[in-house]
């Protein structure tokens, strides 16, 4: 069982939105076993998105069955008796699901969830989204430091791409990143309005936990497949269990 979190200590870098799509991506498309766990307090995005669409499933279909869905188990008890519980508790999930995708808080102090999972090697990857601003380059370069220490398998990508920017910028941050040892790949994604749109039961945009929107994707940002391809060989590589 591989445990993957696109994670970020910065907030507004994506990461929900990459957890959703990378479990319905699992799910709808490659037909693994993916459980979520969403410790995204307080707005616990997953979970009310979850809601919603299952909510617009039923109006449009009474006879909508929501089992063929991928669980989402939201964690409210976020102390850290709690934490460790949940910690010891992925061991029993092993025979049950090939993934469990976790979103995590957007921030990363001591008494953070995400702290506790990430000292105790709960991950088998960490994907860190980040923009092209400062406060997210140096975010996202001290998160790499504290995986690097921990020893923790991580790898960066550029998200919210303007393609009028210089391109030869990224290539410098690139660098910049490769000279502290960090990989970034080289999937970056585009900008898109759409990324920030739930599906409603009826439509599919961008982010849906009930369905995998290969059309609009392929259509809008195809690069978000070949990074989730990346992902999993990444992951893959680095998977022990």
């Amino acid at each position: 069982m591989q445990v993957i979190s696109f994670f970020s200590a910065k907030g507004g870098t994506g990461k929900s939105t990459f957890n959703m799509l990378l479990a319905s991506y699992l799910k709808y498309v490659l037909g693994k076993r993916v459980m979520v766990l969403d410790l995204d307090a307080p707005g616990y995005n997953l979970s009310s998105t979850r809601e919603r669409e299952a909510d617009g499933m039923l109006q449009e279909n009474p006879s909508f069955d929501a089992n063929g869905l991928y669980p989402i188990r939201k964690i409210e008890d976020l102390t850290r008796s709690h934490i460790k519980v949940e910690i010891a508790d992925l061991k029993n999930l092993e025979e049950d699901y090939d993934y469990v995708v976790i979103d995590c808080p957007g921030s990363l102090v001591q008494t953070d969830a995400s702290f506790q999972m990430l000292a105790a090697g709960v991950f088998t990857l960490i994907v860190i989204p980040m923009d092209i601003d400062g406060m997210s380059i140096a975010s996202s370069y001290s998160l790499g430091e504290v995986c690097k220490s921990l020893e923790q398998p991580f790898l960066l990508f550029f998200n919210k791409v303007y393609w009028q920017e210089k391109k030869d910028l990224y290539a410098q941050f690139e660098a910049f990143f490769a000279d502290g040892g960090m990989c970034v790949s080289a999937h970056r994604i585009k900008n898109s309005v759409k990324l920030r749109r739930d599906a409603d039961g009826t439509v599919a945009y961008m982010r849906s936990s009930v369905c995998f929107p290969m059309k609009e994707i392929k259509a809008t940002v195809p690069e978000i497949i070949e990074l989730f391809e990346e992902v999993l060989e990444y992951a893959g590589r680095r998977d022990t269990g």
